[in-house]
């Protein structure tokens, strides 16, 4: 018997097993697991109300709300595909992705009404504009998202793909260079990956998740999947504000979230952090990027809670693996514990990852050697949208190149040391960002760091920093240049360091270091 791979199954088996238990909370909303499958199927019916042609796109601009929750599984039964929009991006963005991706419809939070309303008049496949979180008060605006679910009918209703290959939903990527590409993932891609994710970080029906990285991406999102299926809960946060994040894992008995390294970073500059519990958190996903062994130490200390690695892509659902420490290493000393853990990590179940040279062939794993990863498993994308040649390129005999370059050490982790484009090449030798931010940030005064390439006359690129100090603090130039050079290789040490209140970031937290060059 073969079953298809569908989310439809994920939800079903929460319901089926947890009907009463809090589903989602999101500020004083709370629903169970039975509330949110009665609204699911009101979102189904009221797309086939309006009838929104079968597979079409449908676009979601909104923060982290118990929304996202209806339409990730909605879309996943309704014979259509979800389109999550960064809330971050600019008019132009916006009507370049509705246009390519032929959105029939937008559903979009209040406070992105002006945005919208710029571009409604440029993006001619939409057919219906709803609004969430406010009023329907113009005559472009269809509705409310609350009156169109209110209105609809919840009769139970029973779908699976004709093909669980079919595409689900359509991500379209920061666009570090050029355009933003589609990510098409399909049913199974997101089915396996959930059954992945369980596996690898050990998810339970106890397990509280906390939604602080933004839905729209694939960084947090795919724990929507993986938690709802071991029938835990899910908690919103709609914004990030650090004491508003401790104070809700207090309040909610949070167990575990995903965050990406600022973030931690600012939690742990609240000066005053002890006054709240934290005694239920018991683990934090760190992803999007690298994290310093130093500020993960520090982390695991202040906020007495496991720290676990993972590293993935949205070409892969995303996850790739996870910095769980092998067994082999249980009776290592702490330092060399915490060097492993914070590594890029291990290969996940279901993922075939290597790191090949420029022929091909697997590095050694010397801890030394730098290769590609290439990755193939049920979890990588069918493709980008629209775009079959740059699909050939990243699709090449049966493996997705990722364009990261890693070396693996004698225990099989992988060590990301680089995105390609972010080699610094300095007179022939190859210097790895990462390497120099890690030093930097054992530095006490600094909040985060970028390192990018600079022009130089003599060696063609030298090493330079970006930094943002933390509140109160005065280090300077001289003071920063002189702590790395006593730690590594000068011709690894920054040679300028400029200084600035934030670094820019992408709409999942990421720094941009595409906009710092």
């Amino acid at each position: 018997m073969q079953v298809p791979m569908t989310p439809k199954r994920i939800l079903d088996r929460a319901v089926k097993l947890y009907p009463k238990k809090t589903a989602v909370v999101d500020g004083d909303i709370r629903l169970s697991y039975e509330q949110v499958q009665d609204r699911v199927y009101q979102v189904v019916h009221a797309l086939d109300d309006l009838n929104i042609s079968q597979g079409a796109r449908v676009a979601f601009l909104d923060y982290n709300t118990y929304r996202y929750m209806e339409l990730y599984f909605g879309l996943a039964q309704a014979a259509r595909v979800l389109l999550p929009l960064n809330i971050r991006l600019y008019p132009d963005d916006y009507s370049y992705i509705l246009n390519d991706s032929e959105a029939e419809m937008l559903i979009f939070h209040a406070d992105f009404k002006p945005v919208i309303e710029k571009i409604k008049d440029e993006v001619p496949t939409v057919r219906y504009f709803y609004i969430a979180d406010g009023p329907a008060d113009a005559d472009w605006i269809a509705g409310t998202y609350e009156d169109l679910i209110k209105k609809s009918s919840n009769e139970q209703l029973f779908y699976e793909p004709a093909d669980e290959n079919d595409m689900l939903n359509l991500y379209y990527t920061s666009g570090t260079t050029g355009r933003p590409k589609g990510v098409m993932l399909t049913h199974r891609n997101i089915y396996t990956n959930a059954l992945t994710t369980i596996i690898s970080f050990q998810l339970e029906d106890a397990t509280t998740w906390y939604h602080i990285a933004p839905l729209f991406h694939l960084a947090d999102a795919f724990f929507i999947w993986s938690v709802t299926f071991q029938g835990g809960s899910h908690v919103m946060q709609r914004q990030f504000e650090p004491r508003q994040v401790l104070q809700t894992i207090a309040d909610e008995r949070v167990t575990a979230a995903m965050m990406v390294p600022t973030m931690i970073n600012f939690l742990l500059d609240v000066a005053d952090i002890d006054k709240y519990d934290l005694s239920c958190l018991e683990w934090i996903m760190v992803g999007g990027a690298p994290m310093s062994p130093a500020n993960a130490k520090k982390m695991t200390e202040v906020l007495g809670c496991r720290y676990v690695s993972g590293y993935g892509l949205t070409e892969t659902t995303p996850l790739l693996t996870v910095g769980n420490l092998k067994d082999t290493l249980k009776d290592a000393p702490e330092e060399k514990q915490m060097d492993h853990i914070t590594r890029t990590g291990l290969e996940v179940a279901g993922v075939d990852l290597r790191v090949v040279d420029a022929d091909g062939n697997q590095v050694p794993w010397d801890n030394q050697t730098v290769g590609e990863i290439i990755v193939r498993g049920d979890n990588v994308m069918k493709g980008y949208w629209k775009l079959p040649e740059e699909t050939e390129k990243a699709i090449r005999n049966g493996y997705f190149h990722t364009g990261d370059l890693a070396t693996v050490d004698e225990e099989g982790y992988v060590f990301i040391v680089d995105r390609a484009k972010d080699i610094i090449i300095s007179g022939g030798e190859n210097i790895s960002s990462i390497e120099v931010e890690n030093v930097l940030y054992t530095h006490p005064d600094i909040l985060e760091c970028a390192v990018i390439a600079m022009a130089d006359p003599k060696w063609g690129e030298v090493p330079k920093a970006v930094v943002s100090l933390k509140s109160g603090s005065s280090a300077d130039e001289k003071t920063l240049i002189d702590f790395c050079r006593k730690r590594m290789p000068g011709f690894k040490t920054p040679k300028a360091i400029s200084f600035v209140d934030e670094l820019p970031k992408t709409g999942s937290g990421k720094i941009r270091k595409v906009d710092l060059r």
